[in-house]
């Protein structure tokens, strides 16, 4: 684990004010449910407790309770942020029959404190509670890759007219360690990134080229059930390989797209061939008045094809 990530542990305890703690869920996925949270919930003794934080956004809505046991040495942090709804009338429920010895309340941004969960699983990852990958591979991240998107982004934003310094929420579907990420953030975009895949989000993050705060180990078929129509522009590098028998799998993901842009929102996608370009247009000609490119800078495999579009009304 790099220095970065041990720095990074504290900082949703910085928030909280409190020192050591755990989500009990083990993964952010599990965060919808809550299946875990809601069970240890159940089983809190008042006897056991010596102390409850109870936690509340901006609106004055209940997103977490801390809790710390009289046996343990560390807090408890419960939390229905991105929870079914449902489940939250659950978790208020239980979180008011929970009481302790001493009680206090915070006041915290909702936004910071949901970065703060969506760390702590990258941490978590990192230090290999989550995820046992061996990393010994040597990392490879080609820099004449990323010369080559950010001359294709760089088009891309001009014609559509983004500017990157506006505060534009961003995601990145299918990021894996972040080969195509550094693209972005070097010009000053910082999207949330979304891999299935656990091993090549903690290799990403061991080698900093993925933020802790804003990577997620996410089936991305799955992305309107953890996300609103939230986002300006959705990146993906590679998308797949959208041959006709991988098909299926990747038009679940690609028409999961539309659901989380906002009104207008674009979208930039890179394939291999041209033939991929084609399925891409199938699955989203109804959604997208889209503009597809041959990438003359590409080394002739990776990226070789751009497909932009802006979502219509």
């Amino acid at each position: 684990m790099n220095e970065e990530s041990k720095r990074l542990k504290t900082e949703l305890s910085n928030l909280l004010a409190i020192d050591d703690f755990v989500l009990v869920e083990d993964s952010y996925a599990g965060q919808k449910r809550i299946d875990k949270t809601l069970d240890y919930m159940s089983k809190v003794k008042e006897a056991d407790v010596l102390e409850v934080i109870r936690v509340y956004d901006e609106r004055n809505e209940l997103i977490g309770i801390a809790v710390r046991d009289k046996d343990l040495s560390f807090w408890m942090v419960f939390t229905d942020v991105i929870a079914e709804e449902m489940r939250k009338e659950e978790f208020e429920t239980l979180a008011r029959k929970i009481k302790g010895a001493e009680e206090s309340e915070l006041v915290v941004e909702r936004g910071k404190f949901h970065e703060g969960v969506i760390e702590f699983y990258s941490v978590g990852l990192v230090n290999r509670l989550f995820c046992d990958c061996d990393l010994k591979a040597e990392s490879f991240y080609p820099r004449g890759r990323v010369e080559v998107l950010k001359k294709a982004l760089i088009e891309f934003l001009g014609e559509y007219g983004i500017d990157t310094g506006s505060n534009k929420k961003t995601l990145e579907i299918g990021c894996g360690d972040g080969g195509a990420t550094i693209a972005l953030h070097e010009l000053g975009i910082f999207p949330f990134t979304i891999d299935v895949d656990k091993c090549e989000i903690c290799k990403g993050l061991e080698e900093g080229v993925l933020e802790p705060k804003k990577s997620i180990v996410l089936d991305c078929s799955l992305l309107s059930a953890f996300f609103g129509k939230e986002f300006d522009v959705v990146f993906g590098f590679m998308v797949g390989k959208l041959t006709p028998f991988e098909r299926f799998g990747w038009e679940k993901v690609l028409r999961e797209v539309p659901k989380v842009l906002k009104s207008k929102g674009k979208v930039l996608f890179t394939v291999s061939s041209e033939e991929e370009t084609v399925i891409l247009d199938e699955i989203l000609s109804g959604e997208f008045e889209a503009v597809i490119k041959e990438n003359r800078e590409s080394d002739g495999y990776l990226d070789q094809w751009v497909y932009t579009g802006e979502l219509k009304n």
